[in-house]
């Protein structure tokens, strides 16, 4: 299958999970990630609002904000990310891929390597960390410099387990990831 093919099928199997299974991986999920040794260790995290079948990180946020951690949240008005700050009762904006994001001034925003972390949303990935995003390339471009050996912020891309694939041949401008968490497993 082709990167779009895999794309497309794990779209529709992220729209078929029900609303309680949904609930129930986001809750596995983040008792997953917050015993992560890189969760404890980070004060700047970059998470995201999920859409269309995602699993959601609204626990993480919240126990994230619970320990006094910053939160942000990527905005797309550029080729690549810049995150904002995220607070309970925050004011949100739509962006012109319909998507909510944090309604701040540019100079709120942070710049990707300015993270400690990064819980990235993905639609397909192997055990060897390799992602297949939406197809819009933000994350690799964003992320670029990790390719030059820079091991800051972590990248831990969360998925539901249904979205794992045997392998993933990765192309040049992939950006791997440290870790996968799923609502079933860690892969690193």
């Amino acid at each position: 299958m082709t990167p779009n093919d895999l794309r497309q099928r794990n779209r529709r199997i992220r729209l078929e999970i029900s609303p309680d299974d949904l609930d129930i991986a986001a809750g596995d999920l983040c008792n997953r990630i917050i015993e992560l040794a890189e969760y404890r260790r980070a004060s700047k995290i970059a998470a995201y609002y999920a859409v269309n079948g995602e699993i959601s990180l609204e626990e993480v946020i919240a126990h994230a904000l619970g320990l006094g951690k910053k939160i942000y949240l990527p905005n797309l008005d550029q080729k690549s990310l810049r995150f904002s700050p995220y607070f309970d009762g925050q004011k949100m904006r739509i962006n012109y891929f319909k998507l909510p994001e944090p309604d701040v001034d540019d100079e709120q925003m942070l710049q990707p390597d300015e993270l400690d972390l990064v819980l990235a949303p993905l639609v397909v990935f192997d055990a060897q960390c390799n992602r297949i995003g939406m197809g819009g390339g933000f994350y690799d471009r964003s992320f670029a410099f990790r390719k030059q050996g820079v091991d800051k912020p972590v990248l831990i891309g969360v998925a539901h387990e249904v979205q794992k694939v045997d392998q993933l041949i990765p192309e040049e401008w992939d950006v791997r990831l440290d870790k996968v968490v799923t609502d079933q497993a860690v892969y690193d």
